[in-house]
């Protein structure tokens, strides 16, 4: 695994299970018995996608534009898209929970608005990863996923799509609404999903070191490394899987 793999893998896992949890919310549950089942598949996906847009926020974009050339545009561009996404999700949130304002829109508007917004989003937010990937210091880049996962862990599980999304106060802010949203989590009795645990940063074979010259003597590295590579991605072979 080369660096910045952990991270682009890590960010790849979490949009595949955003969008595993918004099909989750979407499909239709008739138990009579058990009427609270939609909404907390909803809350789930609510819950996870807020936090790892506020995770974004606080770990990926500082670092963008801390190492990246003339990244002003992209982050300007990331953030109006997580804005956006952001206030469609608490419109899904207050139409869920009955709130007036919001009980005279469709279910299958909001949904269509929620999972274009999402696509364009996890697309922004993947190009945004290249580019760290491309600038940043490669030391620093095999720490990130693990950062991302634990500001994960302390975010806001709401959406909050008014606070500021950038610099000091937006850090102070997302501080202090995950504190509230963890009371009224407690409170109300939602179950919070875990976050996706980061894929764990893994040197290449022995022998791979070697051959180019850096040698990092990782004792989980094979000594020969039998992957097939597709870009960042890549796919055990079958004598892996056995």
């Amino acid at each position: 695994m080369t660096h910045g793999d952990s991270l682009f893998l890590t960010v790849e896992s979490t949009h595949r299970r955003l969008q595993e949890r918004l099909d989750e919310a979407l499909a239709p549950h008739r138990d009579p018995d058990r009427p609270r089942d939609g909404h907390s598949s909803t809350d789930a996906f609510l819950a996870a996608t807020s936090r790892h847009l506020a995770a974004v926020e606080a770990v990926l974009l500082p670092t963008l534009c801390r190492t990246v050339p003339d990244s002003d545009l992209q982050a300007k561009e990331y953030v109006v898209a997580a804005r956006h996404l952001e206030r469609t999700l608490s419109l899904v949130k207050a139409r869920v929970y009955g709130e007036a304002h919001a009980v005279h829109m469709s279910w299958s508007g909001l949904w269509s608005l929620a999972k274009t917004q999402l696509t364009e989003h996890n697309r922004l937010e993947l190009e945004l990863v290249d580019k760290v990937i491309e600038h940043d210091d490669p030391d620093h880049l095999d720490g990130l996923a693990r950062k991302v996962f634990d500001a994960e862990t302390r975010g806001p599980t709401r959406p909050h799509p008014f606070l500021p999304h950038t610099g000091l106060l937006s850090l102070v802010a997302r501080r202090l609404w995950a504190m509230a949203d963890r009371f009224w989590d407690g409170a109300e009795g939602r179950v919070i999903p875990e976050p996706v645990h980061p894929v764990r940063h893994r040197h290449d074979s022995l022998m791979s070191q070697y051959l180019v010259g850096d040698p990092h003597f990782d004792t989980s590295a094979r000594v020969l490394d039998h992957r097939r590579r597709s870009g960042r991605s890549s796919e055990p072979t079958a004598r892996e899987e056995t």
